[in-house]
């Protein structure tokens, strides 16, 4: 899941985040992502409702992850969001979970 302010992020850098969050999903649990993406309207969930290029994600694993996994796969996937939405660490807040 991928949540986002309403126009914030361009529709081109949507289409490339999530081409390589998929393709990072596909390397690491050798599965498609099912990326479900959540726009919040413009003044609205973020601080002080100004325009805000923070992005909230979280990853659910298909498998129980190795004790260091965790860490890095937040590592890489903060660093594809910086590169594509052009944001910064503080404006990243991501998540990975291993499956019920």
């Amino acid at each position: 899941m991928c949540v986002v302010q309403a126009g914030q992020v361009p529709k081109s850098v949507e289409a490339s985040l999530k081409a390589r969050i998929g393709a990072l999903t596909q390397r690491v649990f050798d599965a498609e992502a099912a990326i479900v993406w959540v726009v919040v309207p413009e003044g609205s969930g973020f601080t002080a409702a100004l325009p805000s290029r923070t992005v909230i994600t979280s990853m659910h694993a298909n498998r129980v992850l190795e004790s260091e996994e965790p860490a890095s796969l937040l590592k890489t996937l903060g660093a594809i969001c910086m590169e594509e939405i052009g944001c910064n660490a503080e404006e990243v807040v991501n998540s990975v979970r291993d499956p019920e």
